[in-house]
């Protein structure tokens, strides 16, 4: 038994196992892809991150967060292996009418990049902020899945947004973790 050895017969026996280990042949993995969330023309949109929280690439430049949520049957059942695009998120603008100054609310998920996801009449907005710490801005406008609301707010713990991507259209679903 190894445990009853003394240390030099246990780094003994060990170099004796390592030893042996080198001469077996490392096995081949498979040449399987690995996990990604792909679109309903085939296209990879994004990279899993978890249940329902996926990496999509916004720009050449930029990657952020993405929500995702079960289709759904005319009974309420979930469709097998498909999913679409979740909503529900706003964006606040420093415009009064929600066309410039956009700005989100940081994440709690650390390492990741603020990002808001809203449904509009012309798909699911994927709005991702910069890489930074918060600030603090006038807020003229809130973009919400039901429209543009004017109003004047002072509101913290937020960034600029860098990039936006509409991925209705630029990964339509329905997707599928494959």
């Amino acid at each position: 038994m190894l445990w009853s050895m003394n240390a030099g017969g246990l780094v003994a026996a060990a170099a004796t196992i390592i030893g042996m280990s080198a001469a077996v042949p490392a096995q081949t993995v498979g040449s399987e892809a690995p996990l990604a969330l792909i679109d309903s023309t085939g296209k990879r949109a994004a990279t899993p991150l978890g249940d329902a929280v996926v990496l999509v690439r916004v720009t050449a430049d930029v990657r952020a967060p993405a929500f995702i949520r079960p289709i759904y049957d005319a009974e309420g059942r979930t469709a097998s292996g498909l999913a679409t695009w979740a909503g529900g998120g706003s964006v606040l603008f420093t415009s009064a009418d929600c066309t410039t100054g956009p700005f989100v609310h940081t994440l709690v998920n650390p390492g990741l990049r603020a990002a808001s996801q809203v449904e509009t009449p012309q798909g699911t907005m994927l709005y991702a902020g910069v890489i930074g710490a918060p600030t603090t801005i006038e807020v003229r406008s809130i973009l919400y899945p039901t429209g543009c609301a004017a109003l004047r707010i002072r509101e913290n713990g937020l960034v600029p947004v860098v990039a936006s991507v509409n991925l209705t259209t630029a990964y339509p679903p329905p997707l599928s973790l494959q």
